[in-house]
């Protein structure tokens, strides 16, 4: 099986003891443009959710393929998925610290049934992490989201100066396609 087709099964998976707890939840990290159809290769996935992360160790205390470890030194939960070989790491955020602090339809996406963060939310919380990390990776991410989902783009989620700093160092298609996004709030004031 491929392993998008195994990060798909283990996000859907996650996915289906989080909401049989009730905890709202939406995936995040460079696998969102992937399931957008980027063809960068990567398996970087987190799954933001509300609530904190024992609600989430306890949601997953009766499964025998996903399991959760809490690093000591950082604080940080992963969740691992045993099925595939290699296993597959799932990194939990908490939302506020990433993507919005509630998780609703506003800003939520279904890709193949599984919750991801909206086009604007994925891209806020990407732009702050390239902020932070300079990651050619998350750049990557940006400048496909940006360019091939313009038209998804709420500007008013967007940090205007943050976004025009990305596309100072990025020129180009990122600069094109953000500029088309203003034009675009901008005809209908």
């Amino acid at each position: 099986m491929p392993r998008v087709h195994q990060m798909f099964e283990a996000a859907a998976l996650l996915s289906s003891y989080l909401s049989a707890a009730g905890i709202p939840h939406a995936f995040y990290g460079g696998f969102t443009s992937v399931a957008l159809g980027s063809p960068r290769d990567t398996e970087d996935m987190c799954c933001v959710v509300e609530g904190g992360f024992r609600p989430v160790r306890q949601a997953l205390q009766d499964c025998d393929v996903l399991t959760a470890s809490q690093s000591s030194w950082s604080g940080r939960l992963f969740i691992t998925y045993q099925e595939p070989i290699p296993a597959m790491e799932i990194e939990i955020l908490k939302a506020g610290e990433t993507g919005p602090r509630k998780l609703n339809a506003s800003n939520v996406m279904l890709i193949n049934r599984v919750p991801f963060l909206s086009v604007s939310e994925f891209l806020r919380a990407k732009i702050n992490n390239w902020l932070l990390h300079g990651s050619e990776a998350d750049a990557h991410d940006i400048i496909y989201v940006l360019s091939t989902f313009s038209q998804n783009v709420d500007l008013n989620r967007i940090p205007e100066f943050d976004m025009d700093r990305f596309c100072k160092t990025y020129p180009g298609e990122a600069s094109f396609a953000w500029n088309s996004i203003k034009n675009r709030y901008e005809e209908v004031l």
